[in-house]
């Protein structure tokens, strides 16, 4: 994993385009879809338009559920009652497919208000809209999110 997780700072994405599901750990903002970033490799406005280009500039910042998995258990495992376990909840669901936006990020920032054009943000809780395979806090049934696990 090239960038951690850090709370509110560096946030886990998960990203549908082209019909393909994936995880990304970057800094959080990227994702402030509709602001013009100089940050962002030049593209003003992140859309279904300018997706590849800004998904291929973030490759190296693609992460695979097995690896956040690892990660997640790792560290409930070594730190089970704190909550710096936080960090690995994703803040983002973005779709480039559908032009829709969901975020759970943790602090006042309020990343679902600004959208491009002919898309959805919202404040939401999208976990059951990742799909089953890619739920990497999910072990043997149970959520890695929860409670005391060890």
């Amino acid at each position: 994993m090239k960038t951690e997780p850090v709370y509110a700072e560096n946030t886990i994405v998960g990203v549908w385009f082209q019909g393909v599901w994936r995880w990304y750990v970057t800094e959080r903002e990227y994702w402030f879809l509709n602001i013009e970033m100089e940050e962002r490799f030049g593209i003003q406005v992140l859309n279904e338009e300018t997706a590849s280009a800004f998904l291929q500039a973030i490759q190296e910042e693609q992460v695979t559920a097995i690896e956040l998995r690892s990660e997640l258990h790792h560290f409930r495992e070594t730190d089970p009652t704190g909550d710096e376990w936080f960090k690995y909840v994703p803040s983002f669901l973005v779709d480039f497919d559908k032009r829709l936006f969901f975020s759970m990020f943790p602090e006042p920032a309020s990343f679902e208000h600004y959208m491009p054009d002919g898309w959805i943000g919202s404040y939401k809780d999208f976990l059951d809209m990742v799909p089953e395979k890619e739920r990497y806090w999910m072990v043997q049934g149970k959520s890695l999110f929860e409670g005391n696990l060890f």
